[in-house]
């Protein structure tokens, strides 16, 4: 009914684009904003942020993850790299990721934090006040 000039432009544009000519990088742009405003950043491993992110934006498989960042992102990994990537975050990184983690918790919750254990096979809850 209304067509306008600008309108037929981006259509003609968009109709001449094939899927190996778009990459996705709207995850990468709100969960890599999140990544660092919790303070993930500080973690000096480019591969930790592809994996956070992949994860938050895919979460299934580690063999899917690098299908994602393969086709999405242009990140070419192997999946023992990933696997040796995630023995370095226990061995090496737990304690640093857990910190960043409990600071950015306390920091929102204004210090205000609460520990509740679920006992699975009596059913029962307890909660202790930190």
């Amino acid at each position: 009914m209304f067509v306008f000039e600008q309108d037929t432009f981006i259509e003609s544009f968009v109709s001449e684009l094939s899927n190996i000519q778009i990459r996705t990088v709207e995850p990468e742009l709100v969960f890599g904003k999140i990544y660092d405003f919790i303070g993930y950043n500080q973690v000096d491993e480019k591969l930790f942020r592809h994996l956070v992110v992949a994860r938050l934006a895919f979460p299934l498989s580690k063999l899917k993850t690098i299908e994602y960042l393969y086709r999405y992102q242009g990140v070419i990994l192997d999946l023992n790299t990933v696997y040796r990537f995630l023995d370095k975050l226990n061995n090496e990184l737990k304690e640093q990721v857990e910190e960043i983690s409990y600071n950015h918790t306390k920091k929102i919750l204004n210090r205000n934090l609460s520990i509740v254990f679920y006992d699975m096979f009596k059913g029962s809850i307890c909660e202790v006040a930190t």
